[in-house]
């Protein structure tokens, strides 16, 4: 049981099924979550995902914090 920081790319591939890296992505996230792993996502890998859903709209925007309040994942400021 440890700690996984999941960087933007990761996030966004989970979500979008035809991202070339889906697969992968979604079946180590889940090993992680399956170890007892907590997801931690640093403040700026956030905003890094919600930069293509800000020009979807809200309801966009929002599947991305659904997702992360599935996992639960962790946003944070990291950094000194």
């Amino acid at each position: 049981m440890g700690l996984i920081v999941l960087d933007a790319n990761i996030v966004i591939a989970v979500l979008n099924a035809q991202d070339a890296h889906h697969v992968a992505a979604a079946r180590a996230l889940a090993r992680a979550l399956e170890r007892g792993d907590s997801p931690l996502v640093p403040a700026s890998a956030y905003a890094e995902t919600l930069v293509e859903p800000a020009q979807a709209g809200p309801q966009a925007m929002q599947r991305i914090d659904e997702f992360l309040a599935s996992l639960p994942a962790d946003v944070t400021v990291c950094g000194p």
